[in-house]
């Protein structure tokens, strides 16, 4: 028994194979944050996108809300919330020259490699501008 305890064949095997499992966490974790970054990316895009059309139209109408579902075309699925310092006509959702404007986008997504386990991300990009339309 004492001979069994003291044996050392098969420790290269194991010390391998986690080396393995070790190695394949970390590409996977690797892996996941370039996908985040690649997400992010394209989120500042599409954010770009959206206030450089709204502080064009000085408002969140209209042109903003086609532009948006053209890059909803042509990228993917996201939620969009809208803020201003202060609206003109406050039923209009219009603001005045000068006035700042921001346009908030945000995606839900998981964690990719970890089996049957999801984990859930929320990925968000805030862009602000300065209307350019002056409302009489």
């Amino acid at each position: 028994m004492k001979k069994l305890m003291r044996s050392k064949r098969g420790e290269g095997y194991i010390d391998t194979a986690i080396s393995v499992v070790v190695f394949v966490m970390i590409l996977v974790v690797a892996i996941n944050i370039f996908s985040f970054i690649a997400l992010k990316q394209e989120m500042d895009q599409i954010a770009e996108e959206l206030i450089e059309a709204a502080t064009y139209a000085g408002s969140f109408e209209g042109d903003f809300w086609s532009r948006d579902s053209e890059l909803l075309n042509q990228y993917y699925y996201y939620g969009i919330s809208t803020s201003a310092e202060k609206y003109f006509n406050s039923g209009y959702g219009r603001v005045q020259l000068g006035d700042t404007m921001s346009v908030s986008i945000y995606v839900t997504t998981h964690l990719k490699g970890l089996g049957i386990f999801k984990i859930p991300v929320t990925v968000s990009v805030t862009r602000s501008g300065i209307s350019e339309k002056y409302w009489k």
